[in-house]
């Protein structure tokens, strides 16, 4: 909206003539400055009269018609009314998306905030209360890092501050205990939106099918053993009939995938159910760790491999479950020797990135694997290729046992691939208690 600039133009005109009348009446008297000054006295208190109603007027909290004045002053009013109707309009206009924001937000079953600088609560839902145990009127304004106090949770903010993992998850207990939470954390601008999820049902659920599959795997190791026993047995004795043997030889095989896939089931099963203890946490001699692998990856090998060991001989020591972090370590490894050719490299490395994260690698010259199934590698059961996995002997649960054995310290896994130049598994730590001696 702009201001009519004949408005200006008239004014200075009533001005000139003004000015012009005076001076012919002071010629007729005798005295022309002394009309010029009473003129301009009585034009300056003019002025002074509409400033003054103008401020009464603006000072009145209800917008209604302004004045009727006379000359410039009269276009000044009906403008500023013009300027106070548009933006009552547009404030209405703007309260009633914000009513309608505020009702969308707390009919979401989620808690939602949103954090600017430092983390300070800016705005929260009600169901924030319920979940994070926060009240919307007395902790906005206050950093949420000094409200919520779970190491889980800091830890979580300053990753997705300083590393920028913006599309990880936080599983964490809610602060009663009453509820498992699911928090994610978006950036938009300067500020951020934080949405806890109540995951509690989700999270029986998964308890109730990780005890079945343990369940279930558990007995039918006996079973299968019983059977593994009675085919080797016969498979001493083949006979004369060499589809005999061979129908023995065949039950013997998958016999034995079945057991190692009930073994990885077993071991899956156990490390998901240690994800939220701590208990058997020490430092691990990475020396001894990576010389035992290479030795578990030449025997596997037959010799086929150039298997070799990079190591930062500075950072011996890393802080896990020995147990898990073997089983991981060794699942990346022994998949390293089942997918590369004979006559291929494999290297196990262990170094520290610039950023102070602990790094275990293995990178191997296979085939390499397509960018479309780089994100499902750590489903259970998943095969980039069926009967290439079956005919090496995997049982799609290796990388599941990596991922959960990662989630259970804190770390991640890294993948980079390309078909035909290989894979690199890289299992990032963040920085821990070294002892460097």
């Amino acid at each position: 909206m702009k201001f009519d600039s004949s408005s200006y133009i008239k004014e200075i005109y009533r001005l000139i003539l003004g000015l012009v009348a005076l001076i012919l009446l002071g010629l007729l008297i005798g005295d022309i400055w002394a009309f010029i000054a009473v003129g301009l006295f009585l034009y300056a208190v003019w002025h002074l009269y509409h400033i003054n109603l103008l401020i009464r007027w603006l000072s009145d909290s209800d917008i209604k018609s302004p004045p009727q004045p006379w000359g410039i002053w009269a276009d000044v009013f009906h403008f500023i009314y013009r300027v106070q109707s548009q933006n009552q309009k547009r404030t209405q206009k703007i309260q009633t998306l914000l009513e309608r924001y505020k009702e969308a937000t707390e009919a979401v079953p989620d808690a939602t905030m949103i954090l600017g600088r430092n983390w300070k609560i800016e705005w929260l839902n009600k169901k924030c209360k319920n979940y994070l145990e926060l009240r919307p009127r007395k902790d906005i304004g206050k950093p949420l890092n000094h409200l919520i106090s779970s190491p889980r949770f800091l830890t979580f903010l300053e990753s997705c501050d300083y590393l920028g993992e913006w599309n990880t998850a936080l599983e964490i207990d809610s602060p009663d205990k009453s509820r498992r939470l699911s928090i994610r954390l978006i950036p938009f601008g300067k500020r951020y939106l934080l949405i806890a999820r109540d995951i509690t049902e989700f999270q029986q659920l998964r308890d109730v099918r990780k005890d079945f599959v343990a369940n279930v795997s558990h007995e039918l190791r006996t079973p299968l053993t019983v059977i593994s026993g009675y085919l080797e047995t016969l498979s001493e004795y083949p006979g004369e009939d060499e589809m005999y043997a061979g129908s023995i030889h065949m039950m013997q095989q998958q016999s034995n995938r079945m057991c190692r896939i009930i073994e990885d089931l077993l071991l899956l099963s156990k490390v998901e159910a240690n994800e939220k203890n701590s208990h058997s946490l020490s430092m691990v001699n990475m020396p001894n760790m990576l010389q035992m692998l290479k030795n578990e990856a030449l025997a596997v090998s037959n010799g086929q491999h150039h298997i070799s060991v990079e190591m930062d001989k500075t950072i011996p020591f890393l802080q896990g479950d020995e147990y898990e972090l073997r089983s991981a370590f060794s699942n990346l490894v022994s998949n390293a020797v089942r997918y590369t050719p004979d006559g291929g490299n494999i290297v196990i490395r262990w170094y520290q990135k610039k950023h102070k994260q602990l790094c275990f690698e293995v990178e191997d010259s296979g085939e390499g694997i397509e960018k479309q199934h780089l994100d499902r590698l750590t489903e259970r059961f998943y095969r980039v290729e069926v009967g290439r996995s079956r005919a090496t002997g995997g049982t799609g649960l290796g990388l599941a046992i990596v991922k959960h054995v990662l989630n259970h310290h804190q770390a991640k896994l890294l993948i980079r691939s390309e078909p035909g130049k290989g894979s690199v598994f890289c299992c990032e730590f963040s920085e821990q208690t070294l002892n460097q001696t």
